[in-house]
This record gives C-alpha cells, sequence and structure tokens, in this order.
C-alpha cells in the first residue's frame, strides 16, 4: 500500500479507505467504470473516487512505469490549486499492489457542493443567467489556456458551477489527464472541442474569446471547426468499433 494525504489527520481515512468507502451510508454519486462516493470522516464530508483495477498488461504498467490516475489526479488538484484555478481541493491518494501488479486506487478530495454542471447551461436555452454564464466561463476557459492548463478531458461533465452572490463560480474536476504547457491556437481550439455541438454557443463562445484574447475570430473558427468535425470522427469511429464487437 502506498499513500500520500495533505495532512497527517488524513492518515488513517487512507490507512482504512476501503472499509470506509464500503459503508451503507455513503451517497453514490457516480458508478459506472470508476465509482464516486460521498463519505464522512470527523464529521466533514468528502469526495472518494475508486478507480477501476486495469487490465493485466496496465497492472504492469502502472506498477513500473507509469504513475495511476488516483497520483496524478491527486498532483494535478495540487498544481491547480497554485495557479489558482478551482477544483476540489485534494485530501490523498491511495495505491494498492499485489507483487508486480498494480490494484485498486482511491483518490479523495473535498467534498464541493455546486449548483450544476455547465452541461446544463448548453442544454437549456432558457437557462436562467445564460448569456452571462457562458460569458463568464469562456473567460474562465481563456485563464485556463494563459495559465497552460490542459484538461484533455474538457468536456460538459467535467466543469462544475457554483453561483455565489450575483456572481458564477467554475470547478474542474476528473483532472487525472492533464498537461501543463504553452498554448497555441490549435491547442486553445482543441481543448473546447468537446464542450458543445450547438453551432449558435460555439459562435458566442468564440466570438467573445477572439474579443478577450486579440486573436482573429476567423481564424479561431476555422481552427475550432476543425478540431470540432475530428471530434465528431473519432466519436463515431468509436460507436462503430462498439458495434463490431457487440
Amino acid at each position: 500500500m502506498i499513500y500520500e494525504t495533505i495532512d497527517t489527520k488524513f492518515n488513517e481515512l487512507a490507512l482504512n479507505i476501503k472499509e470506509y468507502f464500503t459503508y451503507d451510508t455513503n451517497k453514490t454519486l457516480f458508478k459506472k467504470r470508476n465509482e464516486i462516493k460521498v463519505i464522512t470522516y470527523q464529521s466533514d464530508q468528502y469526495a472518494v473516487k475508486s478507480f477501476k483495477v486495469p487490465h493485466l498488461l496496465n497492472q504492469i504498467v502502472y506498477n513500473f512505469f507509469r504513475e495511476s490516475k488516483a497520483k496524478r489526479s491527486y498532483k494535478n488538484s495540487l498544481k491547480l490549486l497554485d495557479l489558482d484555478v478551482n477544483t476540489p481541493s485534494p485530501i490523498a491518494y491511495i495505491e494498492f499492489r499485489e507483487k508486480l501488479f498494480f490494484k485498486e486506487s482511491y483518490y479523495i478530495s473535498d467534498f464541493f457542493d455546486y449548483d450544476f454542471e455547465i452541461r446544463a447551461v448548453f442544454k437549456d436555452k432558457a437557462f436562467e443567467d445564460r448569456e452571462k454564464i457562458l460569458t463568464l466561463f469562456t473567460e474562465f476557459t481563456f485563464n485556463l489556456h494563459e495559465k497552460g492548463v490542459y484538461h484533455i478531458d474538457y468536456s460538459p461533465g467535467n466543469i462544475l458551477v457554483k453561483k455565489v452572490d450575483n456572481n458564477y463560480i467554475f470547478y474542474i474536476i476528473d483532472v487525472n489527464r492533464m498537461q501543463f504547457k504553452d498554448f497555441n491556437i490549435d491547442l486553445r481550439m482543441k481543448s473546447m472541442a468537446k464542450l458543445t455541438k450547438n453551432k449558435e454557443d460555439n459562435n458566442f463562445i468564440i466570438k467573445y474569446y477572439a474579443e478577450i484574447s486579440g486573436i482573429d475570430s476567423l481564424i479561431l473558427s476555422e481552427k475550432f471547426d476543425f478540431y470540432l468535425n475530428e471530434q465528431q470522427r473519432y466519436l463515431t469511429n468509436k460507436k462503430r468499433l462498439k458495434k463490431i464487437k457487440g
């Protein structure tokens, strides 16, 4: 077992994470390939993400050559907070191994009681303060790019929104697939291609992005359309492959 905590007061939680994760009182937030639960520890609530055990080859890869998703989530969250980018505060990561093989891993963060995902805004044309939210979201995205934060899965379900007074604050989650690098125009537009297929919303975002960045809107539109089409081709091919596999 390997673990790291943000504070020694969480060591007991890390050491007994499997037990805490299985309590009947836990609330499940998500359960597919990975599972996320809300647990209570010392009267406070935390989000715990349990990562699926990798397939056999990756068990060896993660054991010797690659950092686990749990560890990357922890390290990337610390880096984001250093850059003044909102993400739920990291608490710990825990890894379990059996000889040559990497097995279970967990990532713990503060539980963030958000109001909605940005997905809800894209889906609902009548969403309250919709234009204001999209404007602020574009500014948030531009600031991520300026700080060199490349969230590889920058998708609507990974962007949480909290209304504070008359303002909207954005948080990013699922940060294990992330790089920190200088952004050129291509990477700026590629990073936004998973947000929405709605042309009107994309035009609004790209136009305002051009305004605050000083980059020509036609250049941005051409680049964005290229990466949006590339993303759609990828998803189409992925669906076809699933049908072939049955």
